[in-house]
């Protein structure tokens, strides 16, 4: 399966890495990604000095290795998709629908509007929603919508923080938003304190952390994010999600992530749009 002069990872030893990802993160990597699991496990191995797939299996296996390393193979594996303004329809739903009618019920309860964005990457879905509260709000209502980005990703949480995309990442954001939310820098674009002070960042592990912490979410996106689910962790992972949302708030999942909704206590709006129904 692997060139000669190649370190050989072995099918049992492709089969434990798939099963040690999955136990602590949920992930499902597929047996037909032999070559992508292998292209990023040999650049932890490599870093780390190793000499073997099987070596770094013990390491992995060993304290010190759950402690420092088991993260930084998870970002290896993490695929980092996301634009911003992503799959319009839905934020044609958000804004002309879901958020006015958020913004009006927890204002009028005096309470802010909290939105989590889960596998938010690099941000530019959660800062795509501080700009477009920006833009339909007054500006003593920005300060009452919390959004909440998660990832489980560390070193993508850092590159979020920052606030800068290179060129290649901003051709599809319109100009009026360049102008009005971004600052041009050499080689990109940064984006305006008054976007990025409105998102908080979380490393957040779906199949390890405490939910309770995103707990009474009005709103949550979860777009592309459970595609990368076997059954069962995305039977968990959905109950989760709708165990954290307020009674008649809404979920967003990926235009192509199917789900019962009548199961998790849902109502499917279209667009893949659910709201919670109150129990």
């Amino acid at each position: 399966m692997v060139a000669t002069g190649l370190l050989e990872l072995t099918k049992s030893d492709f089969d434990w890495f798939r099963r040690f990802i999955e136990e602590e993160t949920g992930i499902h990597i597929l047996e037909t990604k032999y070559i992508f699991l292998y292209n990023r496990i040999l650049r932890r191995i490599k870093e780390l000095g190793l000499n073997s797939f099987s070596e770094y299996q013990v390491f992995l296996d060993s304290r010190k290795g759950r402690r420092e390393e088991k993260d930084k193979l998870f970002d290896e594996i993490v695929i980092s998709e996301s634009t911003f303004f992503r799959y319009q329809p839905q934020l044609d739903i958000f804004r002309s629908q879901i958020f006015p009618l958020l913004i009006r019920r927890r204002t009028e309860e005096g309470h802010p509007v909290k939105i989590v964005c889960f596998g938010c990457a690099q941000g530019q879905e959660p800062y795509t929603l501080a700009i477009l509260a920006h833009e339909d709000l007054p500006l003593d209502q920005r300060e009452l919508v919390w959004i909440n980005a998660v990832d489980l990703s560390g070193a993508l949480i850092e590159k979020a923080k920052e606030g800068f995309y290179a060129n290649i990442i901003m051709q599809n954001v319109p100009s009026l938003y360049l102008d009005r939310y971004f600052l041009k820098e050499p080689g990109g674009y940064r984006l305006l304190p008054r976007v990025t002070r409105m998102v908080r960042f979380f490393q957040f592990n779906m199949a390890r952390d405490n939910w309770h912490q995103f707990k009474y979410a009005d709103l949550i996106f979860c777009r592309n994010t459970i595609i990368y689910f076997g059954a069962r962790m995305k039977d968990r992972v959905c109950r989760n999600l709708t165990g954290i949302i307020r009674d008649k708030g809404f979920l967003i999942l990926g235009h192509t992530e199917i789900i019962n909704a009548a199961k998790y206590g849902l109502v499917h709006h279209g667009a893949n749009v659910y709201r919670k129904e109150t129990v």
